[in-house]
């Protein structure tokens, strides 16, 4: 019996010593694994800056070139830190501050201009009347009847240091929004997204004034923040008068389509020149006049390249212009949708690639318009858990103008929404937007695959391109915050 047991003994005892070797070597490699999850980026994960014009200086929130300090959750990530651009700025301010964004949400943001109003200095705030809430106004009611994505986001708003909304109005600082002292409020939204500082200094930006927006969720240790950027202008007087005046006119209770006319400005800054233009645009309006319209004139002039990343795309008059910049020559196009929006029957993906989407539970025919000569270049970026694909609203053209701001190319976006659209003739600008499509495009899902429920064109499918897309592409569709 001895001479059974002891070899049976003995692979036991192996067993147990081979088992400790494998759960130790397992734990040394989920260690190394979580480090080099957790850790700092290295200078050598970090590609080399490129050369910033002093004149129009822009950032972007995944910035694979630079890193900062997560300000709210305190860890080290790749990225710019947007919200610290803004509190620089602030910081330098003297006379003046005016904020128009659809939603205040930082605590340390509102630090700094709560820091300058208690100087003297003149704040105003104008948000979206939707947003226009501390945590205390909701009442139980609202949070019943709030939707998956606003029941998050109110989640969200818990988690958060402090109400910076609650701080900003106790310290006495003049908030409005769209539907303030009987203003004229229309059915978009208050989209902007800007900062004018003593009449000389301008801040645009394509993401609101949040964690998601800026920085990352609470909830989501992998977020990074929906993919935004920042232009910030410096000393440049024409410019600031411009959003100055857009911000005057809503101040005033002037809102949508209530405001005057005022076509597309064009001023020299730093190496070429900013073009700028301001939405909603009245219906009547010819479409030449609107923001779609200067998106569909720089598009119109490409001869080499057009790159989009944008969050909404269901205009017909800019898929129309892109489609016949195609058929004469220019084979580089490359067009990135936000995936909550790109699959919609009237994302203009469709169109690019040549198919119509199966038709729905509305009646309605499709608005669609499939190229003659379609590409599969067209897709949507994938992001970490919590983010968006992409929320900039960016296209770079022959890689000398970027077209950026707070404007969706939608229906919503040109005639029910207070929107910013600006286009940039600058190289050396125009090459961090290149830059941070690029990277987008590498995440990205393109080609027929990316569209599951297309099928081939027939009766199910409408060509109107004298008419408007439906507004079912409206942004509270997917709130963009």
């Amino acid at each position: 019996m001895k001479f059974i047991l002891e070899p049976i003994t003995s692979l036991y005892r192996q067993y147990l010593r081979t088992r400790r070797v494998v759960l130790f070597a397992l734990c040394l490699i989920f260690g190394f694994v979580l480090v080099n999850t957790l850790r700092p980026a290295s200078k050598s994960e970090l590609i080399k800056p490129l050369p910033q014009d002093p004149a129009v200086k822009v950032y972007f929130n995944h910035n694979q070139a630079s890193k900062y300090k997560d300000p709210y959750r305190h860890f080290i990530r790749q990225g710019d830190n947007l919200e610290q651009q803004m509190i620089e700025a602030i910081n330098q301010a003297q006379s003046t501050v005016d904020v128009a964004v659809m939603e205040f949400r930082l605590p340390q943001l509102a630090e700094a201009l709560i820091a300058k109003h208690s100087t003297g200095v003149k704040v105003r705030l104008l948000i979206d009347n939707k947003y226009n809430k501390t945590l205390a106004d909701y009442t139980p009611e609202e949070i019943a009847k709030m939707n998956k994505h606003d029941q998050l986001a109110f989640e969200e708003l818990k988690r958060y240091p402090a109400d910076a909304l609650a701080m900003l109005r106790e310290s006495g600082i003049e908030i409005k929004d769209d539907t303030s002292d009987g203003a004229t409020k229309g059915s978009g939204l208050m989209h902007h997204k800007f900062l004018v500082i003593d009449g000389k200094t301008t801040i645009i930006s394509s993401g609101n004034f949040t964690t998601s927006d800026m920085h990352g969720d609470f909830n989501s240790w992998e977020s990074r923040g929906n993919p935004n950027n920042m232009v910030v202008i410096g000393n440049n007087l024409e410019l600031a008068e411009g959003f100055t005046d857009e911000f005057n006119y809503m101040w005033q209770g002037l809102f949508k389509s209530h405001k005057p006319y005022r076509p597309p400005i064009t001023i020299p800054v730093g190496q070429g020149t900013i073009t700028f233009n301001f939405s909603p645009a009245k219906k009547k309006q010819e479409i030449e006049k609107t923001s779609n319209g200067m998106i569909a004139h720089f598009v119109e002039q490409a001869s080499s390249s057009v790159h989009i990343a944008v969050f909404v795309y269901s205009d017909q008059t800019i898929s129309d212009t892109l489609g016949e910049v195609h058929n004469h020559g220019v084979e580089d196009i490359k067009v990135l949708i936000d995936r909550d929006f790109y699959g919609q029957q009237y994302s203009k993906a469709y169109d690019a690639m040549g198919v119509c989407p199966r038709p729905g539970r509305r009646k309605s025919k499709i608005q669609v318009k499939p190229w003659q000569q379609p590409i599969t270049t067209v897709g949507y970026p994938i992001a970490p858990a919590g983010d968006r694909g992409v929320h900039s609203k960016m296209a770079i053209l022959d890689g000398k103008v970027a077209i950026a701001g707070s404007h969706n190319w939608s229906n919503s976006g040109n005639y029910s929404n207070d929107e910013t659209l600006i286009a940039i003739n600058n190289s050396t600008v125009a090459a961090h937007y290149e830059r941070e499509f690029s990277r987008l495009y590498q995440t990205a899902v393109v080609g027929i695959k990316s569209l599951p429920h297309a099928q081939t064109c027939g009766s199910n499918s409408s060509v109107s391109p004298t008419l408007p897309t439906p507004s079912t592409e409206s942004e509270s569709l997917f709130p963009d915050n």
